[in-house]
């Protein structure tokens, strides 16, 4: 597995040499950071009755997605959006045929589905995962 850490540095990682203690508190440390940043919208300053409750759906939400295997992630190294403008028109225009031609199976799908069904057609990138 290849992982970006910044600074341009990325690192190989044999996932299969960590001991099950090691595993667990990757998993553990992993989930808690993605379940933060999902509720840290939710603020007593916005909403001092709710942000408890607000806070506990998001995050709820987020785990839900992550059981469903959609994964969104931000590009910060490694595969990326192209950068030199010709590759960029490119994307963008088969972007826009493959979802014209796939509008009205996305149109007719629940909302919730919509976002999984948007990028099952896209060649060459993990399944359920979607760049930005």
């Amino acid at each position: 597995m290849l992982v970006a850490i910044g600074k341009g540095i990325e690192l190989h990682i044999d996932v299969t040499r960590f001991n099950t203690e090691v595993h667990d508190h990757l998993v553990r440390t992993g989930l808690r950071n993605l379940l933060m940043d999902a509720h840290a919208s939710a603020t007593a300053k916005a909403d001092p009755e709710g942000y408890v409750e607000k806070s506990r759906e998001l995050a709820e939400k987020k785990l839900a997605s992550l059981y469903a295997g959609i994964v969104r992630v931000q590009s910060v190294a490694g595969v990326a959006k192209p950068t030199d403008p010709v590759s960029a028109v490119v994307m963008r225009l088969a972007r826009r045929a493959i979802q014209k031609e796939k509008a009205s199976d996305i149109a007719a799908a629940p909302k919730d589905q919509r976002l999984v069904l948007s990028i099952d057609w896209l060649p060459n990138m993990h399944s359920r995962m979607i760049w930005y």
